[in-house]
């Protein structure tokens, strides 16, 4: 491998936050060059050591004597020695986010809402050695783009995390209290890997309007008073004559109130389990119908697959992962023997047996 005489960042555009140049052959008097915005970091072995300011730096056993030590304790005693540069900028990021989470259980039948949000994040670099240590070292990022994706699935993780803490009640009175408290978790978080948050903007929470029914007033009774009103108002007038549809109106109106007094009593711990929430109009339904008897929308739960790279559940209709931001497209990996195309979890070919990974 030649020696490098000078490594410099001068390539870099506005939207690269760090560059690593692998394997180097560096000599005591090669040069770094550091430009204004930059951090030079010295990188070996998955571990962080010295680190460059702005300017042009002459490699001595003295400016860098973190990695100097190193090498010496492996027995690696030389003029010649080799090492990885990371070069961090330290200008000013914006980064996107968004996704789905759920709401924490609420109320007797543990009703949980699909929460959506989006917003961006403005972030810096504070400390490059701490950085460059989780990202290139504990994370395996070899671009910027790869250092973009862990932000932005470290951001939705949080946010996914912070929601399920909090019941739907919760959420829809106090969304911006809990956005806030978000934005506090992740600049807290954040400077642990090294990044310091500027701001951290939620643009939109979307808080489906069937939650919003059921956080309202008195929650789950309500939506069930509101439905049986529904249905007496929609009883014919005289329900079909005289003192027959009288009686007819009065049995039905007895019969619901009695329904329910009795939905208004304690029940057992277990009798919750028996219903299912419409989530277009909220209507309680038995275990086990498909159907909403109210608006007849499906009460088959959405399916779900797990995300090729971060493993988390999302719905089945989504094209890229909530959580992590990342396709959800299966890719597919090529036998080397015979061509066949696997999916890419596969370890061995379909087609002829062949060992894929």
């Amino acid at each position: 491998m030649p020696i490098i005489e000078k490594v410099s960042w001068d390539f870099g555009g506005p939207e690269d936050i760090a560059y690593r140049f692998p394997k180097l052959s560096l000599k005591y008097g090669s040069q770094v060059i550091v430009r204004e915005n930059q951090w030079g970091v010295f990188f070996r072995d998955g571990k962080a050591y010295d680190v460059f300011g702005p300017g042009r730096h002459t490699i001595t056993s003295k400016n860098i004597p973190l990695l100097t030590g190193a090498l010496k304790a492996l027995k690696i005693i030389g003029d010649i020695f080799e090492c990885e540069v990371v070069f961090v900028s330290n200008s000013q990021f914006r980064g996107n986010f968004g996704g789905q989470g759920y709401s924490a259980p609420s109320g007797a039948i543990q009703y949980q809402a699909e929460i959506g949000f989006y917003g961006y994040l403005l972030y810096k670099v504070e400390d490059p050695k701490l950085f460059v240590v989780e990202f290139f070292g504990n994370q395996g990022a070899s671009t910027s783009s790869d250092v973009e994706r862990y932000i932005r699935g470290f951001i939705n993780e949080r946010v996914i995390d912070e929601f399920a803490n909090h019941d739907i009640f919760g959420l829809v009175k106090n969304v911006d209290e809990t956005t806030d408290k978000v934005s506090l978790i992740i600049r807290d978080e954040a400077a642990r890997i090294g990044l310091k948050v500027i701001d951290a903007v939620f643009e939109g929470v979307k808080i489906p309007e069937e939650a919003r029914r059921f956080a309202s007033g008195m929650g789950q009774q309500a939506m069930a008073m509101q439905y049986a009103k529904e249905t007496v108002a929609e009883i014919p007038p005289g329900g079909g004559g005289g003192a027959a549809a009288a009686g007819v109106g009065a049995g039905v109106g007895i019969g619901i109130g009695a329904t329910m007094a009795k939905a208004m009593q304690p029940q057992a711990p277990a009798a919750p389990q028996q219903l299912i929430v419409c989530q277009s109009c909220g209507a309680q339904n038995a275990v086990g119908t498909k159907f909403c008897g109210n608006c007849g929308t499906s009460l088959v739960p959405v399916a779900k697959v797990k995300c090729p790279k971060c493993g988390a559940e999302v719905p089945a209709t989504m094209k890229f992962c909530g959580n992590c931001g990342s396709s959800l497209k299966p890719e597919e990996i090529e036998c080397p023997k015979c061509k066949a195309k696997n999916p890419s979890a596969s370890k061995f070919c379909g087609s002829c047996g062949a060992t894929l990974q």
